[in-house]
């Protein structure tokens, strides 16, 4: 398997350590991420309900 630090794109030029200041180009393709984004708070939301529904009919 192929290491991932070893890739390198010449097209990108030289790598450093400073932060991105734009979004890099494979992520602006990628539009089907968007709705993954928007849904992330819903599951989180759900997950933590559950987590308290079962904490409360365990230990109360």
């Amino acid at each position: 398997m192929e290491n991932s630090k070893d890739i390198y794109d010449p097209e990108e030029g030289q790598r450093d350590d400073t932060p991105r200041t734009e979004v890099p180009k494979p992520a602006k393709e990628e539009v089907n991420d968007k709705p993954a984004g928007l849904t992330i708070h819903w599951t989180i939301l759900v997950a933590v309900t559950i987590l308290v529904i079962i904490y409360f009919i365990y230990f109360f």
